[in-house]
């Protein structure tokens, strides 16, 4: 049976003086399913995410969430949606249970209604033991566990997040994709903008690749990798400790071309035009002091989506719009 629409982006276009960083974008996302939007920096994404949140208003284009127009009805808009920004939106000094209680009465919640949607916010993400603990003395994992909490908590059909991963250690990010991979099970659509393709690939039902403003692919990670261009060397790892931006850069300077490093906190992505010069790149990075606790090449293929210049677009299932 087809799913209902969650939320609708019709050629959305966004420009900040000369740079277009949106140019027509169009996406669905459907209930009981995970869209990530994949791509570089600059790419987009985050803006596209800003735009279907109502933190930023586009040039032209519609947007609308299960058939509410945010042009037209803002207020009921805001209701079918649920945002998680990458840094967590919480007080540190109030309890996790206050914090939702807070950002429950902003929906205009009370009471028993009021109490019951917080206890249920808090068992969705597996808080309800650390529901008086304040804030401040939680781990990164736990306080991004507690932001999705509070964006559960006028129990929107769609959630938006923002890199939610960014600053995660691997057991918490992948206890926060189980968090969502639940909610999805419940009939709750999820977009979310990521740059890492292992999380897109094997954490998203569909995926969005965009490239200067705009989607160059869509479909669903397998699909994606079938008809994708030929495969680069890839290697993600995962760092000892935090690496300095300023080391990083003069590593980059010193890697052959061809090669590309990205590392965001303790991740780190490599990838090369063969396996001899990725072999080269990693013991370059190791003979500089910098500290691998883990690193694998991965089974799948979606870093060859970020060059996409060759990717047809897939066609995804039919929907209802009603």
């Amino acid at each position: 049976m087809p799913r209902r629409l969650a939320l609708t982006l019709i050629d959305i276009r966004v420009s900040f003086g000369a740079t277009v960083a949106l140019d027509g974008v169009s996406l669905d996302v459907r209930s009981g399913e995970i869209v990530g939007l994949l791509g570089p920096n600059g790419s987009g994404k985050s803006t596209a995410l800003a735009v279907a949140a109502g933190i930023l208003d586009p040039l032209s284009g519609t947007v609308a969430a299960g058939g509410i127009r945010r042009d037209t009805q803002p207020a009921e808009y805001a209701k079918k949606i649920g945002l998680v920004p990458q840094e967590p939106a919480l007080y540190d000094e109030l309890s996790a249970e206050a914090n939702l209680t807070f950002f429950g009465r902003l929906y205009g919640l009370s009471g028993y209604e009021l109490n019951c949607r917080v206890a249920t916010a808090l068992d969705r993400v597996r808080m309800m033991d650390r529901a008086l603990d304040r804030v401040g003395t939680l781990s990164g994992g736990m306080k991004q566990r507690i932001n999705l909490a509070c964006a559960l908590i006028h129990d929107p059909p769609l959630l938006l997040l923002d890199e939610p991963t960014a600053a995660l250690d691997p057991k918490s990010r992948d206890l926060l994709f189980a968090d969502l991979h639940r909610l999805r099970e419940a009939g709750h659509a999820v977009l979310l903008t990521t740059h890492h393709l292992d999380e897109a690939e094997y954490g998203c039902d569909r995926i969005a690749v965009l490239e200067k403003g705009r989607i160059v692919a869509e479909g669903k990670p397998s699909d994606l990798v079938r008809h994708a261009p030929t495969d680069r060397p890839i290697l993600y790892g995962q760092l000892r400790e935090n690496v300095a931006h300023f080391f990083v850069k003069g590593l980059r300077k010193r890697l052959e071309a061809g090669v590309e490093l990205e590392i965001t906190g303790r991740r780190l992505r490599l990838s090369a035009e063969s396996q001899d010069q990725l072999g080269r790149a990693l013991g370059l990075i190791l003979s500089d002091g910098i500290h691998l606790e883990t690193f694998h090449t991965p089974p799948g293929r979606l870093d060859k989506l970020m060059r996409p210049s060759a990717v047809p677009v897939a066609q995804g299932e039919p929907c209802d719009a009603s």
